[in-house]
């Protein structure tokens, strides 16, 4: 992710574009289709910065490294999904019990990352005590 933010006039001119989804301050969120397009010229050669370009996107607003960035998700998406684009990459949560209760499994497993969360918190106790004596 890139540390440059968009002006709210920069995250107009993005949202002006149709392969443009979602944008926010700091984060742009592409079509679909776009992705498949950007994969498809990709593959034959095109750089990412002139893939972008010839779609309507500016380089100097969404800079260097925001470009690499986003062509590095594309691929990344592109060959975890074996070459097919899920439509969406929302992870769904399982809904809670309405009750309250957890099952026996439920609770074990919480129990058990718990306990993990707690061990690390006791080695970086340790950690920060053994900085301590050390400086004195």
């Amino acid at each position: 992710m890139s540390k440059k933010t968009f002006t709210q006039e920069e995250i107009n001119i993005l949202l002006q574009n149709p392969y443009t989804f979602r944008v926010k301050n700091n984060t742009i969120s592409f079509t679909l289709e776009f992705k498949k397009i950007f994969m498809e010229k990709y593959r034959q050669g095109m750089m990412p910065r002139q893939i972008l370009l010839e779609h309507g996107y500016d380089p100097e607003i969404l800079g260097d490294c925001r470009i690499w960035g986003i062509a590095q998700r594309i691929k990344n998406e592109y060959f975890e999904s074996d070459g097919c684009f899920s439509k969406e990459r929302v992870q769904h949560r399982k809904p809670k019990e309405p009750t309250g209760q957890l099952s026996e499994k439920e609770e074990i497993k919480q129990l058990r990352q718990e306990v993990d969360y707690l061990k690390q918190e006791i080695e970086f106790l340790k950690k920060i005590s053994s900085v301590r004596i050390t400086r004195k």
